[in-house]
């Protein structure tokens, strides 16, 4: 969360946004805990100084404690290697003939990310103090380097990494620089249980471990030996939490939000999209694919809408801002081209508008969910448990998600804009009988993966190991 003042001048709280937020939420609610973040906000450093905030996200029983960082030092490390650097090699994002360009810039940027990864290290053992039984939960890209550290300052400690991102293969991962690489190979290796969404981000992460000097690979086993060590490699596909869920989509702003969303989109069905407004999402060939059924099918002209719903991601960091420069232009290009009074054919929304996300997934009759890599992708299990039209969900076979729902899904390529196109008009044509069918089966994979049971899971992994 992060704390701002309301139009009042009162310190309020404001919860955050994406699927780590959603689902460590969920889970710490259920387990308690203490959660170490950053500082974002000038409101937030200023919490900095009262140490732990007991049970500071109102009904949840987890405290919270902000580390806070010189404001360039924090934006080397988050937006120059985090995000410009270890999101796209992670996603393979970059134009390799042009992009990337590594130099003294960059050098400098790593030193920043090393230095802050090191203080929430530090941190970490400093808390951990407390109980000898401490469990430490390392979250996310943003912090591949503390495993390692960690255990230099704590080497008895039961460390457990999770990546809610994709991992590189080898050969792709070989763009960073080497003692990049190193570094963050190394890092991860510090911990005891090391977890992935899917299991071909886990197989990719075993192959760079069995091209590197001192580490064993055991691909059968998903384990590697490491300094007279052994890290298990897991598998841990990140849920939501149904019942909170469905409990905020009766709330009454969702309510008023759904009046809306029924003024625009009249009678006609809904083809949805809710995404951040972020590279990986695929967002531009999503509409170029729409555009292209839409010419190929002029039966659906006037019979269809689209609703691109985008929550602001990223606006420091300049590939971001030109992305959406370009999917706002594709919007206008299709509303251009195909519409006419009283019909337009794209609605792109992007904003923070949580009430009209949960809106419109409740009526959607078609879910593009296309990233080009995801770890997981949470809406493609929150649109099902909340839709109340059996829509259909496209799911792209590069999200994490479609080990677990891909048999209910319609699979796409997510280059391939005409099979895209072909789907959507695939799922809007779909029986009665084919969508409920698929829908019901999407519900029941989604409920039957418990949230508790992810960082369960995880922590029994760790006793395993531990013990063994």
């Amino acid at each position: 969360m992060s704390f701002v003042r309301d139009e009042a001048g009162k310190v309020v709280t404001k919860r955050g946004t994406g699927g780590l937020v959603t689902a460590l939420s969920g889970a710490l609610q259920l387990s308690g805990g203490l959660w170490i973040a950053s500082a974002m906000t000038d409101e937030d450093r200023k919490q900095v100084a009262k140490g732990r905030l007991e049970e500071a996200a109102g009904e949840s029983h987890h405290d919270l404690r902000y580390l806070s960082f010189d404001p360039g030092t924090y934006d080397a490390f988050y937006n120059g290697i985090s995000n410009r650097v270890l999101w796209f090699v992670h996603h393979l994002l970059w134009d390799i003939p042009r992009v990337p360009r590594f130099d003294r810039a960059t050098r400098r940027a790593w030193d920043a990310y090393v230095q802050i990864n090191r203080a929430y290290a530090e941190a970490l053992a400093e808390e951990g103090e407390r109980s000898d039984e401490a469990v430490y939960l390392v979250q996310d890209y943003h912090l591949s380097l503390v495993p390692a550290m960690l255990r230099e300052l704590r080497p008895h400690a039961r460390i457990a990494y999770f990546s809610h991102i994709p991992f590189a293969d080898a050969g792709y991962l070989r763009v960073l620089p080497d003692p990049i690489r190193e570094a963050l190979v190394e890092g991860l290796l510090g911990a005891d249980v090391l977890g992935f969404q899917a299991d071909i981000w886990a197989a990719n992460f075993l192959r760079c471990c069995q091209a590197y000097p001192g580490a064993r690979a055991d691909f059968a086993q998903r384990k590697v030996r490491w300094e007279g060590r052994q890290l298990r490699v897991g598998v841990y596909p990140i849920s939501i939490d149904v019942e909170s869920l469905r409990k905020a989509a009766v709330e009454d702003e969702v309510r008023l939000a759904a009046r809306r969303v029924l003024r625009w989109r009249g009678d006609r069905r809904l083809l949805l999209r809710v995404d951040r407004a972020e590279l990986s999402k695929n967002i531009v060939r999503g509409f170029d694919a729409y555009e292209m059924f839409l010419g190929d099918r002029p039966e659906w002209r006037g019979e269809v809408v689209f609703m691109a719903h985008l929550n602001p991601s990223r606006s420091d960091i300049p590939e971001y801002v030109r992305y959406v420069g370009q999917c706002r232009a594709a919007a206008r290009r299709i509303n251009s081209r195909f519409g006419r009074r009283g019909w337009q054919p794209v609605h792109l929304s992007i904003k923070d508008d949580f009430p009209m996300t949960l809106a419109a997934y409740t009526m959607y009759e078609a879910l593009l969910v296309n990233p080009v890599f995801d770890g997981m992708n949470l809406v493609a299990k929150e649109g099902p448990i909340l839709n109340e039209r059996d829509g259909v969900l496209i799911l792209s076979e590069n999200a994490g998600a479609f080990e677990e729902l891909g048999t209910h899904a319609l699979p796409v390529n997510p280059f391939d804009v005409g099979q895209t196109a072909e789907a959507i008009a695939a799922a809007l044509e779909m029986s009665e009988g084919d969508r409920a069918r698929r829908a019901s089966g999407l519900r029941e994979a989604v409920e039957a993966n418990r949230l508790d049971r992810w960082v369960q899971t995880q922590l029994d992994d760790l006793e395993r190991v531990r013990s063994g």
